[in-house]
């Protein structure tokens, strides 16, 4: 018995009376003969796996051909093609996502099964024993989208390509021959049913082994990173003012405008709420750009308007209104949880009712406290001298807020098309 390998691919055995016959992958049976069945194999192997079935003189002591193969016959395997694999594919052509085929089985038949399930680019395959250099894989994998007759090691050889290009690649692959390859990937997706080597290097296996659950895994992924992303811009812009106005306040010759509870308002309604529901939202946006780049832009507006509001309350009050602490504390706090309300609707939009009810809870909640419990939160009670400065500050920052926005916002979308 000749066991099967990838770099021979075919397989072979010896009978007691002496004939000897192979099985296996046509070109590499028969080599330099293999004209003879080309037309055939070309027509069968439209979407069937095809192996040919040859008579030869014998093996040698390095488990080589002796002679000349005699072809016999072909065997002609059809994969059962998946219900959902043509709308999943679908999905991720939708989603941005290039969905490339890289097979150990013939060039011609990966391309039919590809072209079945709507694979873009399809019908331009390419038989990788052609490829013999690294720039030869390069070109192919710029132009071309079905890869057959790749062995295990040129499959790593593409994942790496791929990242050097500068993309970030996902790996699906159920047998020994694409550990090398998923250990590689960015993210590597196995099935359960496949060998133990293919699970024990996947970072994620499919439990069903069914290529149908990846659009759920990538939605579950892109809401918990989406979601994350703008809970952590909340809590940044917290963690930025409040070390700006510790700063700030240690040489100007004001005293620090918040009390402990009075952040303990702020926090609540502006972060703590907002985050807690923004956490659980489903969000299937794409995911663009860096995690700390995206959280910065969101959260600098914020941070600077609110430093900015707190700096203005602070000079007018006590120098053009005559105001005490008490006073000029109160309008810190209404005006920093008016700039926390503006970032509530920039990271709402666009709105839902879910997200609409949240803007309408934050803003309640602010304004009912204040009014309810001002006692508790040290809201002193505000003159009209103090409601005017308010509503001008207001104004002025809201306008400030999303237009410093709006500018990152799209300096930051150049950035990242042009790193894309």
């Amino acid at each position: 018995m000749i066991p099967f390998g990838s770099d021979k691919k075919w397989s072979g055995v010896q009978f007691s009376d002496g004939s000897c016959y192979v099985m296996g992958t046509a070109q590499f049976v028969l080599g330099d003969d293999y004209e003879r069945v080309g037309s055939q194999v070309e027509r069968l192997a439209a979407d069937t796996r095809l192996l040919l079935i040859a008579r030869v003189q014998g093996f040698d002591e390095l488990g080589s051909l002796q002679g000349s193969p005699q072809p016999l016959g072909f065997v002609g395997i059809r994969d059962q093609i998946r219900p959902t694999a043509t709308e999943t594919i679908a999905y991720f052509k939708d989603q941005g996502v290039r969905v490339l085929v890289i097979s150990g089985d013939d060039s011609h038949t990966v391309s039919g099964i590809a072209a079945k399930v709507g694979v873009e680019g399809a019908e331009r395959f390419v038989d990788a024993t052609t490829l013999k250099t690294e720039s030869d894989v390069e070109r192919a994998l710029v132009c071309d989208s079905v890869f057959g007759r790749v062995r295990p090691e040129q499959k790593k050889q593409f994942v790496l390509a791929l990242q050097k290009a500068g993309h970030t690649v996902a790996m699906t692959g159920d047998g020994v021959n694409d550990t090398l390859a998923l250990k590689a990937a960015d993210c590597s997706i196995a099935m359960v049913s496949g060998s133990d080597a293919a699970r024990n290097v996947a970072q994620l296996v499919l439990v069903d082994s069914d290529f149908a659950s990846m659009p759920k895994v990538v939605a579950e992924g892109r809401r918990s990173i989406n979601n994350l992303q703008r809970s952590a811009s909340l809590f940044l812009v917290k963690t930025l003012l409040s070390i700006a106005a510790a700063l700030l306040f240690i040489a100007a010759p004001w005293q620090y405008p918040f009390q402990p509870i009075q952040m303990t308002l702020i926090s609540a309604f502006t972060i703590g709420i907002l985050s807690f529901v923004l956490a659980l939202e489903p969000n299937r946006e794409r995911i663009r750009g860096r995690f700390l780049g995206n959280v910065i832009v969101r959260s600098i507006p914020g941070a600077v308007c609110s430093v900015c509001c707190i700096l203005v309350a602070n000079v007018v009050g006590y120098y053009l209104m005559g105001l005490d602490y008490e006073q000029v504390s109160a309008l810190c706090v209404l005006l920093t949880s008016w700039i926390g309300c503006n970032l509530v609707v920039r990271l709402s939009m666009p709105f839902t009712a879910i997200r609409s009810a949240l803007l309408v809870v934050v803003v309640g909640g602010i304004a009912g406290t204040c009014l309810l419990m001002p006692n508790v939160f040290c809201i002193a009670p505000f003159t009209p001298g103090m409601w005017m400065l308010y509503i001008i500050v207001a104004a002025i920052f809201a306008v400030a807020f999303h237009a410093l926005d709006l500018k990152l916002e799209t300096l930051h979308a150049v950035r990242i098309r042009e790193s894309e």
